[in-house]
């Protein structure tokens, strides 16, 4: 939705990246990746301390010999597979309980509970993501927020070009960057897929004689910084 309150289905897509190298065999051509079976089931640590008796003895065996190593499968090439889940025990889970566990920063465990979807806040059916107004200069932006992803919004038809255009040349005018979110006052992160990480967007918007640049930089992360030791930490709680 623009600052008019008008609102337009649109693309997105992520820019293609150039490679900055390439990897090729002895011979000059092109190098070809594939998956390979690196260890079994018996080769496991629990596995070979169980054989062994002991840690102390699954040392000596691996000074010994290479117990950790199955030469009938190891290096044996991967075609198609089927993801399964474990139990403890090793044993294949037909029906697995999905649970979400929060742990603290030091690695206790500090909430367990059934997991429930995160439905996408993002998507063709759904309210569209309102102009908010809400500027921020470009070098507070890059040194508050961490960005990880960035999406490209693209026109489908010439209205829709207008549309953009339009975003892209306000947004370059006013040298900054705008904080959008979801739903009706842009409270909400901007999730894009079921499931999916819950982002703070920013819109950067370029225009070049009659074309434009509309990017939204996208973060999960705030930069802050480190508090010394005994002292209250600066910047937002």
């Amino acid at each position: 939705m623009d600052q008019k309150k008008r609102d337009a289905q649109i693309e997105v897509e992520s820019p293609s990246k150039r490679e900055s190298h390439r990897w090729v065999e002895p011979g000059g051509g092109p190098v070809t990746h594939v998956r390979l079976v690196k260890g079994t089931e018996n080769t496991t640590y629990a596995a070979l301390v169980e054989k062994a008796g002991s840690p102390e003895a699954l040392s000596q065996a691996l000074i010994d010999g290479d117990p950790e190593v199955d030469l009938e499968q190891v290096g044996r090439r991967l075609t198609h597979t089927s993801r399964v889940y474990l139990g403890p025990e090793g044993n294949v889970l037909y029906v697995a309980r999905i649970l979400k566990v929060v742990y603290s920063p030091e690695g206790v465990e500090t909430a367990r509970e059934d997991f429930i979807d995160v439905e996408a806040t993002v998507g063709e059916d759904l309210p569209p993501i309102p102009w908010t107004g809400r500027l921020m200069p470009i070098e507070q932006a890059i040194r508050r927020f961490a960005f990880v992803r960035k999406l490209q919004l693209r026109h489908v038809n010439g209205l829709t070009f207008d549309f953009l255009y339009e975003m892209a040349k306000t947004l370059e005018e006013s040298g900054k960057l705008m904080f959008v979110g979801a739903g009706a006052k842009a409270k909400d992160p901007l999730i894009f897929q079921t499931n999916g990480s819950p982002f703070r967007g920013f819109l950067e918007g370029r225009t070049e004689g009659e074309s434009y640049k509309l990017v939204l930089h996208l973060s999960n992360l705030e930069i802050k910084k480190v508090a010394p030791s005994g002292a209250a930490a600066e910047g937002d709680a």
